[in-house]
């Protein structure tokens, strides 16, 4: 019998309920008079039923159904699906020994025991489509992933074994070995390709230095490997941005990898493409493997800093010494010596020329003049940012000649006092200055006390306060620490710095503290103004042209909180002829994240530009670049890795063959295998809750109601 039925009450309530019921329904018609006992039986039973089932349900009887069958074991078939099974061996395609592999007779035998679910993968796993969906194109191999996907697949269904189909080269995911040492049936490993090296020159990897500035040299290396071809010479060509920068000639080993490190020097400021490729050789096994390509951002030059102090003193040096110390900025000092001069012979030279960003210590102060006309009117009409540093000469009179400051002084008190740093409430910090008020926040409590003269300050419109002084325990509501975004400017009014880092080591501040506070402020005044609400990527910098490139954003307002009501729109411009290649928007996904794909477009490098709108106003914008090139990944090992396959099949308790080994029936399975699996479904349900008892009962109480109605009774 393929049916049970299952009850969670014993069999003695049971009993007991059945004849308590037909007892009571006994005892209501036993008395009727002029009804034969067969009626009396017959509407004695209608009753008796009915309340049987209230006593079920009143006792919350649970029911349960249980349907035995069985079915064949599934097999899942899992079949590479990348382009390394484009590569030819003795004229004939991998791709064609698979599919001469899926009309085998020997595949059809299974097919007559299992069902066969092909599963194909490359980049990621295709669960459950049929075999002439492959397409042999995707770009990368991750076998670590179709074979966890398909252990989770079967997972308490019946599943014989699994079937892989594959030359073995995974580059993509972790490792196979690892994920097979946890999965419960047997994995057969059919290697497809040949397991010997071919005679061939690789291409495997280029490499840009760490770190890139335009107008300087660095070195872009490339990893070259060769198999057969030794004392032969090749140019290996190094090409940025489609353009060939340079050459090597280079002498070929008989086996192993050689080293090819080329001088570069980046002209411009973005996004570069670097291709090292090497001409196709005679007798080489192929050549779509000679070209690999990366990208690298060049970074604009150090960020130049004019550092003007009204004196010589330790927080001038230090200053310098920390600034310097960032490898990120480099730093021209001028000391002022008088009113009218600089201590530096070449002041005016220095003056003239270009800088990113000023930074004044104890400067202008009491007996700052001539030299103050000239900082004040450089910062006046080049807008250029700038930081503050009060010191012990502080001059409220001097100070309010600055332009763009962010406070304006309305008192002081001449004492020097040592305070402690407090930062401000988190709430009100808007998002570009969040890395630098982090920075405060979190090492507030280890500042060691630093020198402040009670200056009664308000900050200008649209500046925000950072830290305040705190004099003996007690919090000062003066600022000490102020930044303007909107001009580009900052203020610090408490001096003794060199105490951030000489007394370090007791307060428990870090030593590189005063170093990291630096080139925070100063990287939050130069990009200030350039706070990006809007943030968008690809998930990788260089796409294939077959695949899909994947875009993924996160919006925030000016506090951080994510923007989940906006409409993002996204459009693609080929650098080359500065067309618009596609337009699309990106779907919300929560959180402030957005995301899309587009398909697969032309080789070439492209630019990105990204807005986002709600209530019909932009609220962010950004841009980024995207390369599509030709990727060599699954060229880069063109011989079958026969010893994985292996690996695979001996931790799971399969077996390794060859294509040819396969097709000609050397796959042998234990009988048990092809026995159906034995598969039990139930439906539980509850009596008291159960709508088709309750038409059961109704209908009951109906047959005996008209039934009595028919028989004369009341």
């Amino acid at each position: 019998m393929n049916f049970q039925i299952h009850f969670d009450l014993p069999i003695y309530l049971f009993i007991a309920f059945a004849t308590v019921a037909l007892g009571l329904a006994y005892l209501m018609y036993a008395r009727v008079e002029n009804l034969s006992r067969g009626r009396k039986s017959f509407l004695g039973l209608l009753r008796g039923l009915v309340i049987f089932i209230l006593f079920l349900a009143a006792a919350n009887l649970v029911t349960s159904l249980v349907h035995f069958h069985e079915k064949k074991r599934d097999v899942f078939l899992l079949l590479d699906d990348s382009q390394s099974m484009s590569i030819k061996e003795a004229g004939i395609p991998r791709s064609q020994v698979i599919e001469e592999i899926l009309h085998s007779d020997e595949m059809d035998t299974l097919r007559r025991y299992f069902d066969v679910v092909p599963v194909p993968f490359g980049n990621g796993v295709l669960k459950r489509v049929p075999i002439d969906s492959l397409s042999y194109n995707q770009t990368s191999t991750n076998i670590a992933s179709a074979l966890l996907s398909t252990s989770e697949m079967g997972m308490n269904n019946g599943v014989a074994f699994s079937i892989l189909l594959t030359d073995g080269d995974y580059n993509e995911g972790g490792s196979p070995v690892d994920v097979a040492r946890a999965i419960q049936y047997p994995v057969y490993t059919v290697g497809v390709g040949d397991s010997t090296t071919p005679k061939d020159i690789i291409v495997r990897q280029v490499i840009p230095a760490p770190v890139m500035y335009a107008g300087k040299k660095s070195a872009v290396k490339a990893i070259i490997n060769s198999h057969g071809f030794e004392g032969r010479t090749a140019v290996v060509h190094l090409l940025e941005n489609g353009r060939e920068v340079g050459n090597k000639e280079i002498v070929l080993p008989q086996k192993g990898d050689v080293e090819v490190s080329f001088d570069y020097t980046p002209v411009k400021v973005g996004t570069h493409v670097f291709t090292v490729s090497v001409p196709p050789q005679t007798g080489e096994f192929s050549s779509k493997n000679n070209t690999a390509s990366t990208t690298a951002y060049v970074q604009k030059g150090k960020f130049s800093v004019l550092l003007v102090a009204g004196e010589p003193a330790s927080d001038a040096a230090f200053l310098r010494r920390n600034i310097e110390g960032s490898q990120d900025f480099e730093v021209k000092l001028l000391v002022q010596k008088s009113g009218n001069e600089f201590f530096e012979k070449d002041a005016d030279e220095i003056l003239g020329h270009k800088f990113d960003a000023i930074c004044l210590y104890d400067f202008p102060n009491t007996h700052s003049l001539q030299t103050l006309s000239r900082i004040a009117d450089r910062l006046r009409t080049t807008g250029i940012p700038y930081v503050y540093f009060a010191g012990k000469n502080f001059s409220p009179a001097a100070l309010a000649k600055l332009p763009r400051l962010p406070i304006a002084v309305q008192g002081f008190q001449e004492g020097e006092f040592q305070v402690g740093v407090s930062s401000a409430a988190s709430g009100s910090i808007p998002l570009s200055l969040q890395p630098l008020y982090t920075l405060i926040s979190e090492n507030s409590n280890f500042f060691p006390p630093i020198y402040y003269q009670k200056t009664i300050v308000v900050p200008h419109p649209g500046s925000v306060v950072l830290a305040y002084p705190v004099l003996s325990g007690n919090l000062l509501n003066y600022p000490l620490f102020v930044v303007n975004p909107a001009e580009r400017s900052a203020a610090f009014l408490a001096y003794g710095i060199w105490r951030l880092q000489l007394m370090s080591p007791v307060s428990g501040l870090s030593q590189d503290f005063l170093k990291d506070f630096l080139k925070t402020v100063l990287r939050t005044v130069l990009t200030s103004g350039n706070q990006r609400l809007l943030s968008v990527h690809t998930d990788r910098k260089i796409y294939a042209p077959s695949e899909n490139i994947r875009f993924s954003s996160l919006l925030v307002d000016q506090s951080g909180v994510p923007v989940s009501s906006a409409t993002v729109d996204v459009s693609l411009i080929d650098d080359a002829s500065l067309e618009s290649v596609a337009n699309f928007e990106l779907a919300p996904r929560g959180d402030g994240g957005y995301s899309a794909s587009t398909a697969g477009i032309g080789a070439g490098k492209y630019t990105f530009v990204a807005k986002a709108l709600q209530d019909g106003q932009v609220v962010g914008v950004d841009s980024g670049s995207v390369v599509v090139a030709p990727l060599n990944r699954e060229f880069l090992q063109p011989s079958m890795n026969a010893q994985l396959l292996e690996q695979i099949a001996a931790l799971t308790g399969g077996k390794f063959m060859t294509a040819q080994e396969f097709e000609k029936g050397n796959f042998t399975l234990d009988p048990e295998m092809k026995r159906p699996v034995a598969l039990s479904t139930s439906h539980r349900f509850e009596v008291l809750t159960s709508l088709p008892l309750l038409g059961l009962v109704i209908l009951l109480l109906g047959i005996e109601w008209v039934t009595r109605k028919i028989w004369g009774l009341p």
